[in-house]
């Protein structure tokens, strides 16, 4: 419950991956680094798929010298969701 790790997790797997936030570790040896200080229990299933996606996006786009985040993109239609749910 480390409130960094879990701001440092959230951003690494749904959003971004920038040097700063990484400590300039590879996403890999950064993931170990962060488990080493607070390990996660337990991830929700819908979170794991979503998750990979955008790991698995974000490292073609590096690839390809194109960074992006995939929360700024994915933001408008989780918008969308969200006010047809009713939640906002």
């Amino acid at each position: 419950m480390n409130e960094d790790n879990i701001y440092r997790y959230a951003k690494v797997y749904y959003d971004e991956d920038t040097p700063e936030l990484t400590w300039g570790l590879h996403v890999q040896v950064f993931v170990e680094q962060l488990e080493a200080i607070d390990p996660i229990i337990e991830i929700p299933d819908e979170f794991i798929m979503i998750g990979r996606a955008s790991l698995m996006l974000r490292g073609l786009a590096h690839a390809l010298h194109q960074s992006r985040s995939c929360a700024k993109a994915w933001r408008p239609l989780a918008e969308k969701v969200l006010k047809e749910e009713g939640v906002i």
